[in-house]
């Protein structure tokens, strides 16, 4: 019985096979034993895909992670039995992505003409995948906001979430309508990584009268206003999915004391010890608790909430919150 599921193998194959050969088109150009010992480790991981041992852990025999054999075909030991080198350049490899995920988060609180935010970012490990963003728009009188989930945890994900911050960010500097905006991400996101990649996003700005939002595929955000709360339903697909998909955006009215708040699953589907989920109406009782607090208070009641929850259960996903007040 394989290791990896085959559906996954089918998708690994035609990758390590492409590495081949690519590496004997540029052999002439390289060093013969440089080139022998990586043809060699190509060849290998083909045998253990005919053995059935492919994504096996050559010391301990227990499954490579999903996450590093997707980056890279050809690993062949868990993270638990890396060599002194190897493990020293995967934590080198953790301590970089770190720091760029850290600088590409956008301050904590922006405020806007009328405005106030906070957001609240917790990858379940050293990186995570989610993706969270507030940018000023009008010399200050208006405000960007997004929160997004790109598949998959870890290092990769990460990665994917640097590529989906740049493509927006890029986007947004040439002054686009919000569906544009999000129709060029899709196009630029699915055309630039491989079938299996996708992210959901739920974006939006400011307006005179409220918020334009729009939700490619992600969790529903909610509005909060007069002590009720709504569910806002999504407009499109995850970014990824289909070169040509199409988006459109709703415009919502929000008057002084009323939020938007977006999320990522990483909190509604957190578990306690008998494997029940937060659910999207534990968190709205947790922010409907806060009557009259700012988005500082509100965020962090969730966030308390959400670990009294978990109790000794560990967080198994990334957590994004991010609350859009208008004062």
């Amino acid at each position: 019985m394989n290791a990896v599921p085959a559906f996954a193998i089918q998708s690994l194959r035609p990758r390590i096979l492409e590495r081949r050969a690519r590496l004997e088109a540029a052999a002439e150009a390289l060093p013969a034993d440089y080139v022998n010992d990586l043809l060699c480790e190509i060849d290998a991981a083909l045998e253990r895909i005919d053995a059935g041992t492919f994504g096996l852990c050559e010391v301990c025999h227990d499954t490579i992670e999903a996450a590093r054999l997707e980056q890279n075909p050809m690993v062949r030991f868990c993270l638990d039995h890396l060599s002194g080198e190897q493990r020293r350049a995967h934590e080198q490899d953790l301590e970089l992505a770190t720091r760029i995920q850290s600088r590409l988060l956008p301050p904590r609180e922006v405020m806007a003409a009328g405005w106030e935010t906070h957001y609240r970012y917790e990858p379940a490990g050293a990186v995570g995948g989610d993706y969270c963003e507030l940018i000023p728009e009008g010399e200050g009188t208006g405000l960007f906001f997004a929160v997004g989930d790109v598949a998959g945890k870890g290092v990769a994900a990460s990665l994917l979430m640097t590529h989906l911050n740049a493509i927006l960010r890029s986007l947004l500097s040439l002054e686009l309508p919000l569906a544009e905006v999000v129709a060029r991400a899709n196009r630029l996101f699915c055309e630039s990584t491989s079938a299996s990649h996708y992210a959901t996003l739920a974006c939006g700005r400011t307006t005179a009268d409220g918020v334009e939002l729009c939700n490619a595929g992600h969790c529903r955000p909610l509005i909060l206003r007069g002590g009720g709360a709504e569910r806002v339903d999504p407009t499109g697909l995850p970014l990824g999915l289909f070169c040509n998909g199409r988006y459109t955006t709703r415009q919502i009215p929000l008057t002084r004391g009323d939020s938007l708040v977006l999320y990522s699953d990483g909190i509604t589907e957190a578990q306690d010890p008998q494997d029940n989920d937060y659910d999207e109406e534990r968190l709205i009782r947790a922010l409907q608790a806060q009557p009259g607090a700012d988005a500082r208070a509100m965020a962090g009641a969730v966030l308390s909430d959400v670990v009294r929850f978990r109790a000794a259960r560990p967080q198994h996903d990334d957590i994004t919150l991010l609350i859009v007040r208008r004062r």
